[in-house]
């Protein structure tokens, strides 16, 4: 599925009994570097945390999936999630 997630937008990417996570779109921190964070909830725990990426790298593995990055600018990313 693509997603695409404008700065500081959210989406779930994966679902489980009681828990999901998701991917906040943290913008990119230099003109080489993007962040995107992510969060683990299940019922009344929760984590998070920040993840940097140079904008040259289009795959890599994340939350037990493959992201594919299609597009990455400042404000938006749009990604695949597999």
């Amino acid at each position: 599925m693509e997603y695409v997630l404008r700065l500081g937008e959210a989406t779930v990417v994966r679902r489980g009994w009681l828990s999901r996570w998701r991917i906040i779109y943290a913008g990119a921190v230099s003109d080489n570097v993007f962040s995107m964070v992510v969060e683990w909830t299940q019922m009344h725990n929760s984590a998070s945390y920040n993840v940097y990426f140079a904008k040259s790298q289009r795959e890599f593995a994340l939350i037990g999936g493959r992201v594919t990055i299609v597009a990455v600018s400042r404000d938006e990313v749009r990604f695949r999630f597999a």
